[in-house]
């Protein structure tokens, strides 16, 4: 099986069906590509790094596959398997390996093992130190197994962040829901700390047990750490910041729908941050995708930014922002299954949450994958999926 990404797809539609919302003057409206994952490839998951260079890691056979590209996607590295042995959940769309590159170019990859019956299932991490060729040999990074949610930041000082959930349920009160764990390496994932329970402040850590986490360094030096919270049953959305040497968060609250539910929906959010600082955190409320927008010092969130036209089965979004501010909004509409299908498509909006009047359906995939987005050195956006 080849494990090389395919020929870029140009795609740019513009629709005039959708223009009562559309702003009277754009200045640059950005074209929207796409980049086909290899075949039998789910769940990517993409980072930038300073050089602007794209870094690639899936799910493919129970195993993490890592692979670079440049040129906004144009050319492209083979395949490296990252994990050195066992397997990588990638069961639904959220759950596969997660990737954060640091400033020094090093890349750091963690994931959860694959769920069997009697399975002793751990947070696990690699990291390649030479740009992607070799990956270092599997490391335990959790204490306890029966984990889910796995993500992972890297800050400028080398400090590597796993963030996961214990699938331990807090009370028969908050059924599916568990608590936030997080263990840290303050040597550049050379080894790792403790396991500890995150602290939040104002916060009970009651995370919904089954839900995407997203951590990110900010340009401000902070961690951040998008969840869906499930204390009293209310599945609606936090950030929690704080510094990465200490285990002390502050909460954030993103959406305010009060969506009471004694059960996972098993959709997070998804969380990007723009070269102004800004984070934009996507996620889903009562079977419908949104986005916001937090403030300049990352104190707020404001916006709640739908489709442009809501359909049922809303899932699996993403948001994110070029150079100029534009946002690229990513969701998929179908099932939460293993099995079935979807259709992806993407909205563009100004910064102020308006949106363009630019909107296309990029195609059908399995439901049991997601697409992942970035903004090109170009300013043009990249989508990364299976449909089509």
């Amino acid at each position: 099986m080849k494990y090389l990404l395919s020929i870029v797809i140009y795609l740019f539609m513009a629709s005039s069906a959708c223009t009562a919302q559309a702003p009277s003057a754009i200045a640059a409206v950005p074209r929207v590509h796409v980049l086909p994952v290899p075949e039998g490839a789910i769940a990517p998951d993409v980072a930038l790094d300073k050089r602007g260079v794209v870094h690639l890691i899936y799910g493919l056979n129970h195993n993490a596959y890592y692979q670079r590209f440049g040129n906004n996607g144009r050319t492209f590295t083979p395949a490296v398997k990252v994990n050195s042995t066992g397997t990588v959940v990638t069961t639904m769309g959220e759950r596969g390996p997660k990737l954060a590159v640091g400033p020094d170019g090093v890349i750091h990859v963690a994931w959860a093992d694959q769920w069997v019956a009697g399975a002793q299932c751990y947070v696990r991490y690699a990291r390649s130190t030479d740009g992607g060729k070799t990956f270092s040999p599997r490391q335990t990074v959790s204490a306890m197994p029966g984990v889910d949610g796995t993500t992972l930041t890297v800050d400028n000082a080398g400090n590597v962040l796993v963030f996961w959930h214990v699938m331990v349920a807090p009370s028969p009160a908050e059924p599916q829901a568990t608590w936030l764990h997080m263990a840290r390496s303050s040597d550049n994932g050379v080894s790792f700390g403790a396991s500890e329970k995150v602290k939040i402040r104002g916060l009970d850590g009651v995370a919904c047990s089954m839900c995407l986490m997203r951590a990110r360094c900010g340009k401000d030096g902070n961690i951040y750490l998008a969840f869906r919270n499930a204390q009293d049953n209310v599945r609606d959305f936090y950030v929690l910041k704080g510094k990465p040497a200490v285990n002390d968060f502050t909460a954030i609250r993103v959406n305010d729908d009060n969506w009471v539910l004694n059960t996972c929906p098993m959709c997070g959010p998804e969380l990007t941050v723009d070269q102004n600082g800004r984070f934009l955190c996507a996620f889903m409320s009562r079977g419908h995708v949104y986005w916001a927008a937090s403030d300049p010092s990352s104190t707020s969130y404001k916006l709640h930014v739908a489709t442009p036209t809501p359909e049922h089965d809303e899932i699996y979004p993403s948001a994110v922002a070029n150079k100029e501010g534009m946002v690229l909004f990513l969701w998929q509409v179908g099932p939460m299954s293993t099995s079935g299908t979807a259709t992806v498509k993407w909205a563009l909006y100004d910064k102020n949450g308006v949106f363009t009047g630019k909107h296309a359906t990029v195609g059908v995939s399995s439901s049991s994958t997601k697409a992942a987005a970035f903004a090109g050195t170009d300013g043009d956006f990249y989508i990364i999926t299976s449909a089509k």
